[in-house]
C-alpha cells in the first residue's frame, strides 16, 4: 500500500480535504487582495476614436466620386468633386465686375485731379471739388466690394473639391455621381486613425484608486493574443446614464441602489497597423495602480 492509498483510507481523510480546501481558499483570497492593491481590471470597455462627419460647404451636383465605402484615405486625398462650372461662371462674372469698377475708379481719379486743379485756379467753385472727391470715394468702395466678391467666389470654387481632413477609414459612404448635395449636410463619416482610446467603465467604488497618468494594458477582443499599452487620460464627470436621452429619476418610484459605472478614457500608446482597431469593439483593461 502506497502513501496515497494510506491517506485516502485514513479516518482523517475528510479532515485533510477540508483543511486543504480552506488553505487553497485562503491563499486564493490573499492573492486576490494583493492583486487588487496593485491592479484594477474591467472587461466593460470599448474602443473609440475621433469621427469626422464629411459634408460639402456648398450646394451642387456631384460629378466625380473618388472613394468607396470602408476605404483607407490619407489626409488631403480627394474624396469627391462638385460640378465647378456654375462657380467658375460666378468667378468670371465677379472678375468682370471688378474690371468695370477699376475702370470707373481710374476715370474718377483722373477727373478728381482735373477738378482739383480747376478749383485751385478758381475756375470752378469749391463745391465741385467736394462732389468730385465724393464720387471718387464711391468708385473706390465699388472696387473694394468687387474685390471682396471675387475673393468670395474664388473661395467657393475651391470648395468644389472635397478632400480628407485627416487620415483614416471611411464609413457609410453611399454617395454617387449625379447626387445633389446640400451645404453643411453630413454625407458620410471619416474615422481618424491619429488617436485611439478605450472608454473603460469602472465601478464608482473603484474610482478612488484611478489617477491620471497610470499605465494600463489593453486587450481587444478582436486580437486576444495581442496586448496594447495605454495610459489613463481622464475620468468622466458623470456616469453614462446621466448623459442619456432620458436619465433615471431616482427621487421617484421604488428606488433600488445599484453600483454605477463611470467612463475612464485610456489612450492607446502603441497602436499597431498590423492589428487595426475598430471603434465600438469590446476590450479588457487592466490599470497598474503604481504610478
Amino acid at each position: 500500500m502506497n502513501y496515497f492509498q494510506h491517506i485516502t483510507q485514513s479516518k482523517n481523510f475528510k479532515t485533510y480535504v477540508v483543511i486543504l480546501f480552506f488553505m487553497v481558499s485562503g491563499l486564493t483570497w490573499l492573492g486576490i487582495k494583493i492583486y487588487a492593491n496593485y491592479y484594477l481590471s474591467t472587461d466593460n470597455a470599448y474602443v473609440n476614436a475621433n469621427v469626422v462627419q464629411i459634408a460639402s460647404r456648398i450646394t451642387g451636383e456631384v460629378n466625380a466620386v473618388a472613394i468607396i465605402n470602408n476605404q483607407y484615405v490619407k489626409q488631403g486625398a480627394l474624396l469627391f468633386e462638385i460640378d465647378p462650372k456654375p462657380f467658375q461662371l460666378a468667378v468670371n462674372s465677379a472678375q468682370a465686375e471688378l474690371d468695370v469698377a477699376a475702370t470707373e475708379l481710374e476715370n474718377a481719379h483722373v477727373t478728381e485731379k482735373r477738378i482739383v486743379n480747376l478749383v485751385r485756379n478758381k475756375y470752378l467753385p469749391p463745391q465741385d471739388k467736394d462732389n468730385t472727391i465724393a464720387r471718387f470715394k464711391i468708385a473706390l468702395s465699388k472696387v473694394e466690394e468687387a474685390k471682396a466678391n471675387l475673393a468670395q467666389n474664388k473661395l467657393l470654387l475651391t470648395y468644389t473639391k472635397i478632400v480628407a481632413p485627416t487620415t483614416g477609414w471611411l464609413a457609410n459612404v453611399s454617395l454617387r455621381t449625379g447626387d445633389i448635395v446640400l451645404a453643411n449636410q453630413p454625407l458620410f463619416a471619416l474615422i481618424s486613425d491619429e488617436e485611439y482610446w478605450v472608454d473603460a467603465n469602472f465601478k464608482e467604488t473603484e474610482l478612488a484608486k484611478i489617477k491620471r497618468g497610470q499605465v494600463a494594458t489593453i486587450t481587444v477582443d478582436m486580437y486576444p493574443d495581442h496586448s496594447f499599452q495605454g495610459v489613463v487620460e481622464s475620468i468622466s464627470g458623470g456616469t453614462g446614464t446621466v448623459f442619456s436621452l432620458l436619465p433615471p429619476q431616482n427621487a421617484t418610484g421604488n428606488w433600488v441602489k445599484v453600483t454605477q459605472r463611470v467612463p475612464v478614457r485610456i489612450r492607446f500608446l502603441n497602436p499597431d497597423p498590423n492589428f487595426p482597431l475598430r471603434i465600438g469593439t469590446t476590450a479588457s483593461v487592466t490599470i497598474s495602480l503604481n504610478k
